[in-house]
């Protein structure tokens, strides 16, 4: 019987890499206006939630959202919003997560699950928003459940 590991006593390349295609898939789909980036997250062509983010501004630190693209993602304790999600290897930026937030303002570059969109009274007046954010929150995390995965951004 052949053994599955090499001399060093590590898996080889072939069986490591079927972790990666095991791994939880979420494609989340965007539109950019002037105010914001609203989108919707898919895992299975399942809608999962809606999201807010900062408008696209070339990816500009702390007022723009992040590129589309393929990320790795994986939990995170933050100090401001406690176990969250990380998005790894972003270019030109660091510590954007996945957390909970209604509007633009709750954000840095972040990603903002949310149920739905509306209108929401602020210390700033009437805001866009999105609503119901805690209940997206927990949506996702049930469905991630806490582990790894990739996060494919369609913008559009």
């Amino acid at each position: 019987m052949r053994k599955l590991t090499t001399k060093d006593g590590k898996l080889p390349l072939i069986v490591t890499n079927l972790e990666r295609l095991r791994m939880i898939k979420i494609k989340l789909v965007t539109f950019s206006n002037n105010v914001c980036t609203m989108g919707k997250a898919y895992h299975d062509e399942e809608l999962v939630c809606h999201t807010m983010e900062l408008p696209w501004l070339k990816n500009q630190k702390n007022i723009s959202c992040i590129p589309g693209g393929d990320y790795q993602v994986a939990m995170t304790n933050s100090p401001k919003y406690g176990p969250c999600y990380k998005i790894k290897n972003v270019v030109g930026r660091t510590d954007i997560l996945i957390h909970k937030g209604n509007t633009t303002d709750d954000t840095l570059g972040c990603i903002l699950p949310v149920s739905t969109f509306g209108m929401l009274d602020t210390l700033k007046g009437k805001r866009f928003a999105g609503l119901s954010s805690k209940n997206a929150y927990v949506k996702l995390m049930n469905i991630l459940g806490g582990e790894t995965f990739m996060l494919t951004i369609e913008r559009h």
